[in-house]
């Protein structure tokens, strides 16, 4: 009875791990427009953000993306997906382009609060800062 006794303690004390919930998508239904590029258009870069996904404009294409977010501020976008339109400007709007579609392939992770969304590249340095409330429509 002893033996017994101690085991259902035992079992008692003993805690199992609870499942891990999936990570929140603290940035869905967000949008950004990039403020931070020398080269920009008048319009810049934008960035809106869905649940697992994010979309929006380079400056110059329509782009989209899956996102992973990780460890409270993990941020990463994969299997990147651009138009093939032909640009205007081509000068600005290509270097608008290839410096945002460089910032979101290097992203590993993101500070965000109300009015500022700031990505950084796995060293640890700021790659890109956005401002809150930009429309995601690229046809400016």
């Amino acid at each position: 009875m002893r033996a017994l006794f101690l085991a259902l303690a035992l079992a008692a004390c003993a805690q199992t791990p609870a499942p891990t919930a999936p990570q929140e998508d603290y940035l869905a239904g967000t949008s950004w427009r990039r403020v931070d590029d020398l080269d920009a258009n008048p319009h810049g870069a934008l960035l809106g953000f869905e649940a697992g996904r994010a979309s929006g404009y380079t400056g110059c294409n329509r782009w989209s993306s899956e996102t992973v977010q990780s460890g409270g501020d993990g941020l990463r976008f994969q299997n990147i997906t651009v138009t093939e339109r032909a640009c205007d400007g081509a000068g600005v709007q290509v270097a608008t382009e290839r410096n945002f579609l460089a910032a979101i392939r290097n992203t590993r992770r993101a500070h965000y609060d109300q009015s500022a969304l700031v990505l950084f590249d796995a060293r640890d340095q700021q790659i890109a800062r956005f401002e809150a409330d930009a429309p995601i429509d690229g046809d400016e």
